[in-house]
Parts: C-alpha cells; sequence; structure tokens
C-alpha cells in the first residue's frame, strides 16, 4: 500500500492485471491534489478466502482505509478495479463519498472463446494475451500521442513498469472466474455515492466496449457520464493529467454537495429545537 499528496482521500484499484505500479502516472497525476491511496490486488490474497474474492476485497479494503486514518474516501476503479469499487460502494455507503468507474466491464460480461482460452490455461496463454493486448491498444496510442518518439517513449516507459511488477496470470484467471459467478448488478442497484462513469472514446476502446461500461447508468441511480477525449481503454495512463482534472472536478463537487446538504440540514434541526 502507499499513500501520497494532501487534500481528499482517494482510494485508486488497480485493473485486472492488479499492479498499481502500471499506473504510476495517473497517480502523480491524482495526488497534485489528493491524498491518493493505492496498493496492488495481490497484496490483499483474496483467493484465501472461502466466500470469495469480492468479499474479501471489501474486508480488506476496510482495514487498508482503516490504517491510513481515514473515514470516508473517493473510490477509483479502472477497469476490473471498478468492479472492486462498485462492490465496496454497495456495501459500504457510508465510508464511500464519490465513486468513479473508468473503462469498467458490464456487469454481465461474459468471456469469447480466445477469453475461455486464457482463463483455462493462463500461464500457456500469456503470451497471447499480451500480443492482443499490445494491438488492441495501438490506435489508442497512435491518437493518444502526437509523433513516433512519443509514441515510443511511452512504450518504453510502460514496459519498463510491466516488467518491473510482472501480472501473476492464474489469479488472473480466478479472479474473472469469480467475477463471472457474481451478481454484481444488484449491487450497483444499492449505491447511493455520486458516480461518474468515465469512458475513453467508442472507436478507440477496443478492450471493453465503452456500450458496456454505460450500462451502469441504468444500474446507478443519478449516475453520470464523461468520455476522455483521444483515449480509448487506458486514459486514465496516456493522458494522466486530463483523467486527473475530470476525476477531481467531480469529486470536489460530490464534496461540495455533501457538504452543502449536510449544512442544511443542521440548519433545519436548529429551527426545530429553537
Amino acid at each position: 500500500m502507499i499513500a501520497k499528496g494532501i487534500g481528499f482521500p482517494i482510494v485508486v484499484i488497480p485493473g485486472i492485471q492488479g499492479r498499481w505500479e502500471w499506473m504510476t502516472p495517473t497517480i502523480e497525476a491524482l495526488q497534485a491534489g489528493h491524498r491518493v491511496i493505492t496498493f496492488s490486488l495481490q497484496e490483499l490474497r483474496p483467493e484465501r478466502e472461502k466466500n470469495g474474492v469480492f468479499q474479501a476485497w471489501t474486508r480488506a479494503l476496510d482495514l487498508l482505509i482503516d490504517r491510513t486514518l481515514e473515514r470516508q474516501v473517493s473510490l477509483v476503479g479502472v477497469s476490473f478495479g471498478g468492479l472492486i469499487a462498485a462492490r465496496y460502494a454497495a456495501h459500504r455507503p457510508d465510508r464511500v463519498t464519490s465513486l468513479v468507474l473508468v473503462s469498467t466491464p458490464s456487469p454481465k460480461w461474459r468471456p469469447r472463446p480466445d477469453d475461455e482460452l486464457c482463463i483455462r490455461m493462463p500461464r500457456l496463454a500469456l503470451p497471447y494475451f499480451g500480443a492482443r493486448g499490445f494491438f488492441r491498444l495501438m490506435p489508442e496510442l497512435m491518437r493518444a500521442r502526437e509523433s513516433w518518439p512519443l509514441r515510443g517513449e511511452f512504450m518504453m516507459e510502460h514496459g519498463k513498469r510491466v516488467f518491473q511488477a510482472p501480472p501473476e496470470p492464474t489469479r488472473m484467471a480466478q479472479w474473472l472466474k469469480e467475477f463471472i459467478a457474481y451478481d454484481l448488478a444488484s449491487d450497483c442497484k444499492k449505491i447511493t455515492a455520486p458516480t461518474l462513469i468515465v469512458t475513453g472514446e467508442s472507436k478507440l476502446d477496443r478492450v471493453v466496449p465503452v456500450r458496456d461500461s454505460k450500462r451502469y447508468l441504468s444500474l446507478i441511480r443519478g449516475s453520470t457520464h464523461q468520455v476522455l477525449a483521444n483515449t480509448g481503454h487506458v486514459g486514465s495512463i496516456t493522458k494522466p493529467y486530463r483523467f486527473a482534472e475530470i476525476t477531481g472536478q467531480f469529486i470536489y463537487a460530490a464534496h461540495a454537495a455533501a457538504r452543502a446538504a449536510k449544512t442544511a440540514e443542521e440548519r433545519v434541526k436548529s429551527r426545530s429545537a429553537g
């Protein structure tokens, strides 16, 4: 676990690869105006929990937030991390002031044949998984960086992060199996925190279709949607400062609205007492 910056506390939950290090540009951009708390999913050892990884992640997040001495936080869940964030917001409404789901798969996601191959044989299929990801993300990278030197620089930097914090395919496969069996749609209907759905452009996100992420608009009452222009699935990394701006504005607005509502409630109680 790491905690950086000063300001409203934000817990950032990484994607299916589980490593917060892959999101270093995002963390650095967000910490300019917030206290950013993040971790790797592997740190929490959810596979040891007999009742399922989502229940385990909820309890582990309780402990993590307690360790940071925060009572309430904003949650930012990226891709698969959005599933964990949504579940936590549904079951811990008193601890979540706002929720941001970034290019998050639909609760109804089901694996395609090539996904099933990766789930059945995660270690053997890892080279294919990596190559598939590279080709899916290339159109987005072409748009996000204006020249080949800048694209090359980004790929070198991100490749270094991946090398230093490699994914664990067996755990990734287990997490996906649990997700397929879990009823997240029912949880989403319980979420009361202000919620923002962030996606890239439909033509550029070739990992999670934008239409699938937008399904949360009908599942989470009052949720809103914003597009991170010139990005696809990894816009929080390729355009970290623009992502931080969008996220920060939403989080501040949610805090301001909550404070205004609390002040109004206190005035009503004061008048009633008088």
